[in-house]
């Protein structure tokens, strides 16, 4: 065919040494052991912690990335993203907690400031640049385009090819339950899990 006479436009380029990778998709690690509790991780806090402002007006961290680091389970350089933490105490059947998300980070990682002002806050936060720290962690799946998320790793269906775990990678049709306990069926053509920190670990306070 002569296409001599064609106004062609020129193709994208494209990155040959890198070509069509396919999906980098990293199964994130079970949560529970065998007798149900929680496993502790350890992570790599980031070098840049991003300073924001939560929805009630008060100072937020967001710890993006954490990379777990030291576990030795083969699980260690999985990155856990958009870890955030408040300044803003905990609440507990509506009564305020003498503890707050981003003192569990400040203890978790050995910090011994007990700040009171924003300004020493940030302080403090700074101090805790790329120190290791024991945490717990949780699943989430989410779709950003329609919003339907799963959230909790016990309401995630149970895995018919890894037998005690749960499945990861959910397609529609799948069965899970909301964290009120009520049933729903996946509606996103697929939604992948990945790893959220749950809770920041004190490691000045023996576990049980």
């Amino acid at each position: 065919m002569d296409t001599a006479g064609l106004d062609l436009k020129e193709p994208q380029q494209i990155d040959w040494d890198n070509y069509n990778p396919g999906s980098k998709y990293v199964r994130p690690p079970d949560v529970k052991g065998a007798d149900g509790k929680a496993i502790v991780f350890t992570g790599q806090l980031p070098t840049t912690i991003a300073l924001e402002q939560d929805n009630d007006g008060y100072r937020r961290y967001m710890f993006d990335p954490i990379k777990l680091v030291k576990n030795g389970n083969g699980v260690d350089g999985l990155i856990i993203r958009f870890t955030r933490a408040s300044v803003k105490p905990f609440e507990k059947n509506g009564k305020v907690q003498n503890a707050s998300p981003v003192g569990n980070v400040l203890r978790s990682a050995g910090v011994s400031a007990k700040p009171q002002r924003t300004a020493e806050y940030d302080a403090a936060v700074n101090a805790v640049k790329g120190r290791v720290v024991a945490f717990t962690l949780d699943w989430e799946a989410r779709n950003s385009e329609t919003g339907e998320t799963v959230r909790g790793y016990d309401n995630f269906p149970q895995d018919p090819d890894r037998l005690g775990t749960k499945k990861a990678i959910l397609k529609a049709g799948d069965i899970y339950t909301t964290k009120e306990g009520e049933t729903k069926i996946v509606q996103s053509e697929v939604l992948f899990a990945n790893a959220r920190v749950r809770y920041f670990v004190d490691p000045s306070r023996s576990r049980s």
